[in-house]
Parts: C-alpha cells; sequence; structure tokens
C-alpha cells in the first residue's frame, strides 16, 4: 500500500531539487513552504492572469522554480510563457527572497525578457523589445 503514496512524492521532491540549481551542489529545503511559493507569484507586475473558461487572461503559463536554502532566505525563477503584449513573448524574473516579521518578499529581481519575432531577442536578455 506504500507504493501509491510512495511514488508520487519521490516525484515532487526530483522536482523540486532539480529547480535547486544547475548541477552544482545546494542546500535547498525541499519543498519550498507555501507562504515562498505565494509570494513568488504574487510578484510579477502587472499581475499575471491566465486563462480560465470565464476569461481570456493575459498569459499562456508559467513556471516557478524556487530553492528555500534557509528559514529566512530563498532563491526563484518565474518564468511568464506567451504573453499577449504586442512584442514582448516571455519573461522570466530571477528573484532573492527573505523572510521578515513571518512575511516573504522579494529584495532583487533580475528579470530579462524575450521577444516576438521582429520585435527584437529571440532570447532571453535584459534589451527591451520594440
Amino acid at each position: 500500500m506504500r507504493a501509491p503514496v510512495l511514488l508520487p512524492t519521490l516525484c515532487l521532491m526530483a522536482a523540486a531539487v532539480a529547480g535547486c540549481g544547475s548541477g552544482a551542489t545546494t542546500n535547498c529545503r525541499v519543498p519550498p513552504d507555501r507562504p515562498l511559493l505565494v509570494a513568488i507569484r504574487a510578484h510579477p507586475q502587472p499581475t499575471v492572469v491566465l486563462p480560465t473558461s470565464k476569461r481570456k487572461g493575459n498569459a499562456g503559463r508559467l513556471t516557478i522554480t524556487a530553492c528555500q536554502t534557509s528559514d529566512t532566505e530563498a532563491t526563484a525563477t518565474l518564468t511568464v510563457f506567451s504573453q499577449t503584449h504586442k512584442s514582448v513573448r516571455d519573461v522570466r524574473h530571477g528573484m532573492k527572497l527573505v523572510r521578515r516579521s513571518g512575511k516573504w518578499t522579494v529584495i532583487g529581481d533580475a528579470h530579462s525578457r524575450r521577444c516576438y519575432e521582429g520585435h527584437g531577442s529571440q532570447e532571453f536578455s535584459g534589451a527591451p523589445c520594440d
């Protein structure tokens, strides 16, 4: 009876660890706590609205990779894909977060963008799309 519970748990742990670095040894906590994920998801401005059956939304999907290295520090990458903007296709936020007074706060965001064809770089870059 343990096999049905063990497999999803191992998959979740593998996905969380894989997102914590690029092959380097890290000290990520697995999994990141829910308030951290909520803070990461709330950070992008304008607010990312994913489509549902009742609304169009302003992006196709998003991914979050988080690494909580201690009770008070974390890093994360949030990528927003298929934006409805006329020139910006995707945006990637590389964030550093700290927990102060029990609340996660973004203290750094190195964001980059990928443009639609004919509007700038097709790779993630700090250059603006035109």
